[in-house]
């Protein structure tokens, strides 16, 4: 029974592996690589609050800002070292998004969505004017690799090998949140506010909750970015992120595990791909969310899953079929 468990959870990380070990020797397909693994880490936290709270949020760059910029900022100006100048990112990100929580607890569809924009429009602003706090649009430069125990993730390859353990341990966390009694919180205030107050849970704790735990898987993936390109600056933070990462989401299917991955590796892979037409990635982006919500209302995933039930069902009757014959 246990062995039966297991299984189906290793195949993706024995995938992974395999994918890593043959692209080990292309500097070019590890940095996509990492960028998809750091996507991944993102959309996995959108999810958690817009998949599983039924919170929207279209301004989440301002978290992946927030780690990114503080991580970047206390390496390069104080000589912090990067793993605390990170958990200094995710403490600064757990504080920007419960002020952003509050009010956005008690909003709902457009409102919140607006809400999240001007947040994140705001973080832009600050970003690009703070001269004296973040270089402005002169950007953070130098900004020094990992390690992990003396030795420097200065290659793509080793970058990339942390970039895979770090996605499996979000994922791990993420799937813990969501089998726990906070998750079952999180989608009962998804699938009915009222009904979930009325059976005792306090919905504004777990609306803002939710935020914040959402703020923090992006934060560290901001941070993880930060220190793999060496450089930041505002560009990298406008609202066209924000706008791809719900892409991803809404692509790939969201309230399940499987989705978001999905989403960002397609979406980040595409988003490569058309680097010479950047004028027209945000023309891309809402195509495929039009596509998405008009077409596939489950994403990638669901799809996959309606097909493999079809599937299923017809070989069942054929089955019957030749039985009876």
């Amino acid at each position: 029974m246990k062995l039966r468990k297991i299984f189906p959870a290793a195949i993706p990380v024995i995938v992974a592996v395999l994918f890593l070990a043959a692209i080990s020797n292309n500097a070019y397909y590890l940095t996509i690589f990492v960028f998809c693994g750091i996507y991944v880490i993102a959309v996995s936290g959108l999810d958690i609050l817009f998949g599983y709270s039924g919170q929207i949020s279209l301004g989440h760059a301002m978290f992946y800002a927030s780690g990114a910029y503080t991580s970047g900022i206390l390496t390069t100006k104080f000589g912090v070292n990067p793993w605390l100048a990170i958990l200094a990112g995710l403490l600064v990100t757990a504080l920007l998004s419960f002020i952003v929580a509050l009010p956005a607890s008690r909003l709902v569809h457009q409102f919140l969505a607006l809400l999240t924009i001007a947040a994140g429009n705001m973080m832009y602003v600050f970003l690009s004017k703070a001269t004296s706090i973040t270089n402005a649009m002169a950007g953070i430069r130098q900004i020094p690799d990992l390690s992990i125990f003396g030795y420097e993730l200065h290659s793509n390859l080793s970058f990339a090998i942390f970039t895979l353990l770090a996605v499996f341990l979000f994922l791990f966390i993420k799937l813990r949140l969501i089998n726990s009694s906070t998750g079952r919180a999180f989608m009962a205030i998804r699938e009915n506010t009222t009904a979930a107050g009325g059976m005792g849970i306090n919905v504004r704790k777990y609306k803002i909750m939710a935020f914040i735990i959402s703020a923090l898987f992006t934060s560290f993936a901001g941070s993880m970015y930060t220190h793999f390109v060496g450089y930041i600056s505002p560009e990298t933070f406008e609202s066209s992120l924000s706008t791809m990462l719900m892409t991803m989401l809404l692509f790939g299917g969201m309230g399940n595990t499987a989705g978001p991955i999905l989403g960002a590796v397609v979406i980040a892979v595409i988003n490569e791909s058309l680097q010479s037409f950047n004028t027209y990635k945000t023309l891309l982006y809402g195509i495929l969310i039009l596509v998405a919500v008009l077409f596939m209302p489950r994403g990638c995933y669901g799809l996959v899953t309606d097909l493999g039930i079809k599937i299923k069902t017809l070989s069942r009757k054929l089955v019957k079929k030749n039985v009876k014959n």
